[in-house]
């Protein structure tokens, strides 16, 4: 099952997804995130999702049915100052219920602060 990791930019995510599971994760096009073992930057994947006209929810239903293995980081857009920007707005959001979507079917999830852990699903 995918292997979900959360938090603020710079907090090391990826660094401890690839501790903790000995894959490196990588910045992906959405269509290479459905074939890679490890995603970087999961939230910059929703925003090309978003640009290609395509769902992200919906998108994160196929990536738990075509890569249900895979690790994916993502940096937690959903805190902080409430942009003025429709656009930046529509893509927090986007990518906020995409992650529910993938912590739902996730076999874990882990937030990370400063480069450390908190499990908090699995």
């Amino acid at each position: 099952m995918i292997r979900l990791y959360i938090g603020g930019t710079g907090n090391g995510q990826a660094e401890l997804a690839e501790k903790e599971t000995g894959k490196k994760p990588v910045e992906c096009t959405p269509e290479e995130a459905l074939k890679s073992p490890a995603i970087d930057s999961f939230h910059l994947v929703t925003r090309q999702v978003l640009e290609q006209g395509g769902s992200p929810q919906e998108y994160a239903r196929k990536l738990l049915k075509e890569n249900p293995d895979a690790v994916v980081c993502s940096d937690d857009i959903g805190c902080g100052i409430h942009p003025l920007a429709k656009e930046e707005r529509i893509w927090r959001e986007e990518t906020g219920r995409a992650l529910c979507i993938l912590a739902a079917g996730a076999g874990t999830v882990t937030r990370v602060f400063y480069g450390i852990g908190q499990r908090i699903k699995g």
